[in-house]
């Protein structure tokens, strides 16, 4: 009985999910307008985790800031495969009260993961400090 109601619950949490249109990725807000907070991002992630990280010598990146679509994003690739597909993305686009943030992409799944995410809500709210 108790294992029923317990695949009940996941069936029903799975079913609200799909229809929910659950998200892809992670998303944090900014005050400020698209261009900034993608270049503020930018010069973090140079700074805190392409000037000697270990975590990161394996990756390059690329930022994109000066966009024609309005929605500047960096771009994280793997060294040695500049033109293959990004292993991080991090974007920013106008949503009325500033920017939000978007970023998706398989490192999120890595060690590295949950600093990423820390490190990006912390830079998108405008504190520019590398972690721990």
């Amino acid at each position: 009985m108790k294992r029923r109601s317990l695949a009940a619950a996941a069936a029903a949490a799975l079913l609200a999910a799909c229809s929910s249109g659950a998200k892809d990725y992670l998303s944090y807000s900014a005050g400020s307008e698209p261009h900034a907070v993608a270049s503020r991002i930018a010069d973090a992630m140079r700074q805190c985790w392409f000037a000697g990280d270990a975590a990161f010598s394996g990756f390059i990146y690329a930022p994109e800031i000066n966009s024609y679509s309005g929605r500047p994003r960096i771009l994280i690739l793997r060294k040695g495969e500049p033109g293959g597909l990004p292993q991080l993305v991090v974007g920013a686009e106008a949503d009325g009260r500033g920017s939000e943030v978007k970023l998706f992409g398989p490192l999120l799944a890595t060690a590295s993961g949950p600093r990423i995410r820390a490190d990006i809500a912390r830079w998108s709210a405008g504190n520019t400090t590398c972690g721990a």
